[in-house]
């Protein structure tokens, strides 16, 4: 039984309208800007009374708080899970690349009001960055990745770590510069060709 379905039908009912009102307000914030929304336009967006905001989210702050704190959380466990799947490292190195583009598309209204509130909120931003890691959570999978093939011999002698970040930093590189647009037959592009670099940089060559 799933953690939801432990619950009770109002903790869930619960639940689904706190859901409904951090995607309303994406959707909002992402289209126009945190400051340039109000309480009242989400609630409205949300079907809900103004009064019904404040019993979930104190201020229109806190409400922003969490949509960046559970957008950043479901990205991350997405793409672990991704790394996690079965295969040989070179299968799972190349799953991550190619499923990219998705998770970008997916993502894109989150990815968008994060790069446009970085300028004015960064001292959050980079508070919950510090806080929970987010990039560094990736790092590690891709890291221990990596480290697997170095010891099976299918990677060259490269050092993990320093390679980790360079994969994950390609991946924000490229996410930070969509900016008000996703493209997906260049971000498809963009990432073939991360991939194709990376794995040539990495692979022992046949015989060695």
């Amino acid at each position: 039984m799933s953690e939801q379905e432990k619950l009770s039908r109002r903790q869930r009912d619960r639940l689904r309208h706190k859901e409904e009102i951090l995607a309303a307000a994406l959707k909002l914030f992402s289209e126009r800007g945190f400051h340039d929304v109000s309480m009242q336009e989400i609630a409205t967006e949300a079907e809900f009374a103004t009064g019904t905001l404040y019993n979930f989210f104190p201020s229109k702050e806190a409400l922003f708080d969490e949509l960046i704190d559970g957008s950043a959380e479901t990205i991350v466990g997405q793409l672990a899970a991704i790394l996690d799947q079965p295969g040989t490292e070179v299968e799972r190195l190349s799953r991550y690349f190619r499923s990219l583009p998705t998770q970008l598309e997916e993502h894109a209204p989150f990815i968008k009001l994060y790069v446009a509130e970085v300028g004015t909120r960064s001292v959050k931003l980079a508070r919950y960055h510090d806080k929970t890691e987010v990039s560094a959570i990736i790092a590690t999978k891709l890291q221990g990745l990596l480290e697997s093939g170095i010891r099976k011999g299918v990677f060259r002698q490269v050092d993990p770590e320093v390679t980790a970040i360079a994969i994950t930093s390609t991946l924000e590189t490229v996410a930070f510069n969509m900016g008000e647009r996703f493209d997906r037959t260049e971000t498809t592009r963009i990432f073939a060709e991360a991939e194709h670099l990376f794995l040539e940089g990495l692979l022992r060559p046949e015989g060695q």
